[in-house]
């Protein structure tokens, strides 16, 4: 009998299982599900001990020994508007709306479209989504997934009613948030408004300005006019042919100095309109 080394045996069995052909293994990718639910779809999903995975976008089901998962398929849902000039604005971001859609009207867009990205997938057992039932009702705003059962020792309704006080107060900030945005750009046209009438009124001004100067440029010549008109009537007062002259240039100088009168009353009045013009009060309504 011969001998075999332990060397042949080794070799022997790196020829019939070559280890250089093993290679890493793979994480297995989950195929994409069909299935969707309309009352979930854009729900944010939170896995307790995880925290916030994305929004619902479809789901589907796996057999595992003979037991029904979930398979929750999340991503990011973003639905936009494009203005009739071109732009493009993000109207609900996460399953809340944004300051735009309280700035524009419908009428203001040309279409609307969405934007859906997977990010990744949730698998649980049904029984671990704890508020499913309250979701499909419109009761609640998120789903909650217990995937370790770590709820199990703990009342999940409190763990509820705490997620769902905390995604109301952030709902209010944000509310109040797009309101004093409105608020505010209210105030800025109110503010370019005003801004336009003070520099209506300063060019108002400066025209009144040069006016009352030319105008009284011309009151102190025909003031010394009716000087000279004066000495020449006293020197030619014994003269009957210069008495009928200066009688037309009385009348003619009458005349102006009237009609001069009139335009200076008609620019006191418009002025004093244009200074008790009051501003305009700001929208009513911001919020306290």
């Amino acid at each position: 009998m011969s001998y075999i080394r332990p060397e042949d045996i080794i070799a022997e069995i790196r020829r019939a299982y070559p280890t250089e052909r093993v290679t890493a293994l793979r994480r297995p990718e989950f195929p994409r599900v069909v299935a969707v639910n309309e009352n979930l779809y854009g729900v944010p999903v939170y896995v307790y001990g995880e925290g916030f995975r994305g929004q619902y976008l479809r789901h589907g089901y796996i057999d595992r020994m003979g037991v029904r998962y979930w398979a929750i398929e999340t991503g990011r849902v973003v639905i936009y508007g494009e203005l009739v000039d071109g732009r493009v604005l993000p109207l609900v971001v996460l399953g809340q709306p944004t300051h735009f859609v309280f700035e524009y009207k419908p009428r203001d867009f040309r279409r609307f479209f969405r934007e859906e990205t997977p990010t990744g997938y949730v698998e649980c057992l049904e029984r671990q989504i704890v508020n499913l039932d309250r979701v499909l009702r419109a009761e609640d705003s998120v789903i909650i997934i217990d995937k370790y059962d770590l709820l199990r020792s703990s009342t999940p309704s409190e763990f509820i009613d705490r997620v769902k006080e905390q995604h109301s107060i952030i709902e209010a900030l944000q509310k109040s948030l797009w309101e004093y945005e409105k608020v505010i750009t209210d105030y800025r046209t109110n503010i370019s408004m005003l801004n336009a009438r003070v520099a209506k009124l300063q060019e108002l001004l400066v025209w009144s300005g040069e006016r009352a100067v030319k105008l009284s440029m011309e009151v102190t010549g025909i003031q010394s006019e009716l000087i000279r008109l004066r000495e020449e009537m006293r020197v030619r007062g014994v003269e009957a042919g210069a008495l009928e002259e200066t009688q037309r240039r009385l009348r003619d100088l009458i005349d102006r100095v009237s009609g001069l009168v009139g335009e200076l009353v008609a620019w006191g009045e418009e002025f004093k309109k244009a200074i008790e013009r009051k501003p305009e009060k700001p929208a009513e309504g911001a919020p306290k």
